[in-house]
């Protein structure tokens, strides 16, 4: 079945101005966000410089053939996927601009985007999801406590220096932590920017408590975002979800599907399932359960507790754990052994339920590409109001019926309430 570096050589040689932005494009997008642009791209939205010379200057000092993984994490696809876009007609004189990577382990921030401008003032602002690094990792479970994470202030304020015209068409998008970044920027813009929003896309990226998808700013941009998700997502189930919510199929497994580059295609559209598999809607139930279950505090230490341990052999990468880790043992067990009773017991309980989904296999038999997502998405835990600590409930995502990545599901009359610029 094809994938997305398949669709690259089907329509790599047609021009947007004949075959406009489509929902892989978005992906393709969102993936070339994790490639490591420094020096290549500028860093101010001001100056551009074509794909095809972005890639020029990073492959003079990144060897193609390099085999070597980017990380734990980050699939060596990406790279192929960039010198493939560098020799396609669609893509190789796109304009790329304001790069940007901040890593800041003492601020626990990781924050890396990039900005695409199409032909006919169209800006494509792509936010990178969770690299290899462990503060990246620790910023995504901060977002189990905290009102607000260093990343989602920084793409609001990304998002905000772009120098769009009245004429300006926007869109935003991001996989992973990436979709998450993509969606909270976009409701958090200034108004003025939030006018040239068209479309947010979230590709598999974890959803905002209650209070987040409650409030009037979320339900103001809910209209415009598409969450796309694999049948068995685990990182797209954590927290609510109430945007509809397309089901993609995967060749692979579990965890594994979190991995754009398994997503199946037919044509310019995804492959899709009439809904989640049943691992992956008992994960959403259980995790998000368990998170209720916790006070924001008791949230914050299990996430402490975990890092702590990760933390125990002075890695800052997952690479660097898992290359070392035979040695590493007696370090994190020492960490373990160090916590609270009940910080062990969380970290524990936490752990159990992330392999119990990141083993689950898949359904083997995809949906036609004709039949539309209809069935509705759990994206949400179905908690009873009396265990859900007193939080009020988001309506459960609904499974996208629009074929077309430009549309979403109309909202409800209260949901389309506007936010006065």
């Amino acid at each position: 079945m094809p994938h997305v570096t398949d669709y690259i050589q089907w329509r790599g040689d047609i021009p947007f101005e004949n075959d406009p932005l489509n929902e892989v494009d978005n992906l393709i997008f969102c993936l070339l966000s994790y490639v490591e642009l420094d020096g290549a791209v500028p860093s101010t939205p001001d100056r551009c410089v074509t794909l095809r010379e972005a890639a020029k200057e990073y492959f003079f000092t990144h060897d193609p053939k390099d085999e070597r993984p980017l990380g734990l994490i980050v699939p060596r696809e990406i790279v192929a996927l960039f010198r493939q876009m560098a020799d396609a007609p669609r893509y190789r004189d796109l304009q790329l601009c304001g790069y940007v990577n901040e890593i800041c382990e003492k601020k626990q921030v990781q924050f890396s985007a990039l900005t695409i401008r199409l032909p006919d003032d169209t800006w494509f602002a792509a936010v990178r999801g969770t690299d290899d690094t462990i503060v990246g990792w620790r910023e995504d479970f901060n977002l189990s406590w905290m009102d607000e994470v260093p990343a989602q202030r920084l793409t609001a304020e990304y998002l905000d220096n772009l120098p769009l015209t009245k004429n300006s068409r926007l869109y935003v998008g991001g996989h992973s932590k990436g979709g998450n970044l993509a969606i909270y920027a976009a409701m958090n813009a200034d108004p003025k920017v939030r006018k040239r929003i068209q479309h947010v896309y979230s590709l598999d990226g974890p959803g905002f408590p209650p209070e987040i998808v409650t409030s009037p700013a979320y339900r103001t941009i809910q209209p415009k975002v598409t969450k796309i998700v694999p049948s068995s997502s685990i990182v797209g189930m954590i927290f609510e979800t109430p945007e509809p919510c397309r089901v993609v199929s995967s060749d692979s497994d579990g965890i594994m599907q979190h991995s754009a580059f398994t997503w199946l295609l037919d044509g310019d559209q995804f492959i899709t399932e009439p809904d989640l598999s049943s691992s992956s809607q008992l994960f959403n139930e259980e995790l998000n359960h368990w998170i209720a279950t916790l006070t924001p505090e008791q949230r914050e230490r299990a996430v402490d507790a975990l890092f702590t341990v990760l933390h125990a052999n002075g890695a800052t990468s997952f690479s660097e754990v898992m290359s070392n880790f035979p040695a590493s043992i007696p370090a994190m067990l020492g960490a373990y052994v160090g916590l609270t009773p009940a910080d062990r017991r969380h970290l524990v309980e936490a752990l159990a339920i992330l392999f119990k989904a990141s083993t689950a296999k898949r359904k083997p038999t995809p949906a036609p590409a004709s039949a539309p997502s209809s069935a509705t998405s759990k994206a949400t835990a179905e908690i009873p109001a009396e265990t859900a600590a007193g939080a009020d409930s988001a309506a459960p995502a609904r499974a996208d019926t629009d074929a077309d990545a430009g549309t979403t599901a109309s909202p409800s009359a209260e949901d389309a309430t506007e936010i006065a610029d």
